[in-house]
């Protein structure tokens, strides 16, 4: 009786495939690691960050202040992340597109009533022309984050009006960091990309965005039908940053306001307008500049108070040298519009600094929005540069029908 053969013996090939398989893995792994021992720093990927909201979103947001209803507010962005409503005509006889931060997005306003939208509604109806608005208002967003817009998103549509309305946010960046140039991890202009991964992470979370996109999608923006994620993470940011040391914090703002005294650098402010008004007319589009309104007003009522306090303890400064910054900023806009004849909708000056139309410092509730819209559009059917502009779409699409 022979003797039996072992595994080995039996599975001479695979044996043989199985011991090369081994140090070829081996002698890849022992030249990996002599490779990786003189890899140099990964690269450092920058992009200019676009501060837009995210297309084709749909969502409620619930306000935690009292001096507005506790309701939900609904907020959904197009695919082309401007708020709507938005591309409301397929044929419009005009296409406006407004500009700015928070006080233009318009959070907790009634969806129809936020005042990029509502005042196209009306100036088409007092007009009786079809208007689309488009409203590329964000949270955060200085004057430097609209020129990224204007630039990136708003000239591939060619509208025929371009609106910005800024300044608050610009002074508040310039107050803290001198420059719109700065570190932070929302609102910076360029966005570093985060390489501290190792491998493994990389490679496990590509695998993830692959194989279950949907998943990983969700966990990204949070619950259903709920957009807050995007507004909150900010706020809550800056609130911790607040409650943590608060008085640390606030020493440090100090130092550094007195330091700079109450100088601000405008200039930047002045030049990102001019800018503005360049880009929009080396385009054939027509800028529209706007004040913004706030309720700092000489005599600040009880609730202004309050939010002045809260801003004292932030920056370091007192309410009159904070309110001047605004005025200041204001009168800059004026004067660039005026010296480069550019309709100026003056905001700061019609909406009544009052609680009846904001709900703090400088934002608008939904009447405040109705009013601001009604400004607007009563002061574009007014304006001549309008009416051409108009008119010259009636003359261009005439001849265009008569060659048919």
């Amino acid at each position: 009786m022979s003797e039996q053969k072992s595994w080995f013996e039996r599975n001479a090939k695979k044996t043989l495939f199985g011991v090369l398989a081994f140090f070829l893995m081996l002698a890849v792994g022992v030249t990996e690691y002599y490779f990786e021992k003189n890899l140099p720093e990964p690269p450092i990927k920058r992009s200019i960050r676009l501060r837009e909201h995210t297309p084709n979103m749909s969502g409620v947001n619930r306000p935690n202040n009292k001096n507005l209803e506790k309701k939900d507010y609904l907020f959904r962005t197009d695919e082309n992340g401007y708020i709507m409503p938005a591309k409301v005509h397929e044929a419009p006889d005009l296409n406006m597109v407004f500009l700015g931060g928070s006080t233009t997005e318009c959070e907790f306003v009634d969806e129809d009533y936020r005042f990029a939208h509502h005042a196209g509604v009306l100036l088409g109806e007092r007009l009786d022309k079809k208007i689309n608005s488009y409203n590329a208002g964000r949270n955060g967003n200085n004057t430097m984050h609209c020129l990224d817009l204007l630039l990136n998103k708003v000239l591939p549509m060619r509208p025929d009006v371009v609106v910005l309305m800024e300044n608050i946010n610009d002074v508040n960046i310039l107050i803290t960091n001198k420059a719109y140039w700065n570190n932070s991890r929302t609102r910076s202009l360029i966005v570093v990309e985060d390489n501290s991964q190792n491998r493994l992470q990389r490679l496990t979370d590509t695998i993830a965005e692959t194989v279950f996109p949907g998943f990983c999608y969700r966990l990204q923006i949070g619950p259903a039908f709920r957009v807050t994620d995007e507004f909150a993470e900010e706020r809550e940011q800056r609130a911790a940053e607040r409650r943590t040391n608060k008085e640390a914090f606030r020493d440090k703002r100090a130092a550094a306001s007195r330091e700079r005294g109450t100088n601000i650098d405008t200039a930047q402010f002045e030049a990102n307008l001019a800018t503005f008004v360049v880009a929009c007319k080396k385009r054939n589009l027509m800028p529209v500049l706007m004040t913004q309104f706030n309720r700092l007003s000489a005599t600040p009522d009880a609730e202004v108070k309050i939010n002045v306090g809260e801003l004292e303890d932030m920056w370091g400064f007192d309410y009159a040298t904070y309110k001047g910054f605004l005025d200041r900023f204001n009168e800059i806009i004026r004067r660039v519009a005026r010296e480069n004849d550019v309709l100026l909708i003056d905001l700061e000056a019609q909406v009544p600094k009052s609680g009846a139309y904001m709900y703090d410092i400088v934002h608008l509730n939904t009447e405040g929005s109705k009013l601001a819209a009604q400004i607007i559009a009563d002061k574009m059917a007014e304006s001549a540069i309008v009416q051409n502009l108009l008119h010259g779409k009636e003359h261009s699409n005439g001849k265009a029908t008569s060659a048919r």
